[in-house]
């Protein structure tokens, strides 16, 4: 009789033991993932390519035209609370425009050449960052190379100095690589310029579009 009772306990505790092993268990709950939120602080590098889509005049004439734009830049950004970032960028790019055009003056026939040979800058950026995509307005000082010539005259190249403003937005691939696009008004100013005793105005302006790559480092 005892041996039964002690086989009936036995088994009693197995099953219960074995029924507590089957009940659910609590399950912690995970903690959320939270993706990282892109810093745009730090200096970069990078290279542009585009077009500068010229308006200028030499005396009364217009010499309109486009051009190739090829060079590159170079900068820091800060980053603020509130997601502004500010910063200061310059850049150098080849400029392959030129533009011929035959005019009369006096009863004499010239034929005209213009020339933007090179473009620079130096300006500021603001910006305001939406995670890893940056909307950004941009201005400052421009400079750049313009030829003027007067054919089997003469020529006078001059590197001259205005101002540049514009806007662009960029988007952060990853951590380092950020591809971007930009449109800037670039004003050289007008300038008397004297060849072979004629003395005409000469006035450049260019729209330039570019699209660029840079590294962050």
């Amino acid at each position: 009789m005892k041996m039964r009772l002690a086989l009936a306990a036995l088994l009693l505790t197995s099953t219960s033991a074995f029924a507590a092993d089957l009940a659910p268990q609590a399950v912690e709950p995970a903690a959320p993932v939270v993706a990282p939120v892109y810093n745009w602080t730090g200096f970069y590098a990078g290279v542009d390519l585009g077009a500068d889509i010229v308006q200028s005049k030499v005396g009364p004439n217009k010499f309109n035209g486009a051009g190739f734009l090829a060079g590159g830049h170079l900068g820091y950004n800060a980053q603020f609370d509130g997601n502004i970032v500010v910063g200061l960028e310059t850049d150098m790019m080849y400029s392959s425009f030129s533009k011929k055009k035959t005019v009369v003056e006096g009863g004499t026939s010239y034929r005209d050449k213009l020339q933007n040979q090179w473009q620079g800058s130096t300006r500021a950026r603001v910006g305001y960052a939406f995670d890893n995509i940056l909307p950004y307005i941009t201005g400052g000082v421009a400079y750049g190379g313009v030829k003027s010539s007067l054919e089997t005259l003469g020529s006078k190249s001059e590197t001259r100095v205005g101002w540049t403003a514009g806007l662009g937005v960029e988007y952060a691939i990853d951590p380092n690589w950020i591809v971007r696009g930009e449109a800037r008004y670039v004003d050289l100013g007008d300038k008397n310029v004297t060849i072979a005793g004629d003395r005409r105005k000469v006035k450049f302006d260019s729209t330039d579009l570019t699209l660029g790559v840079s590294y962050k480092f």
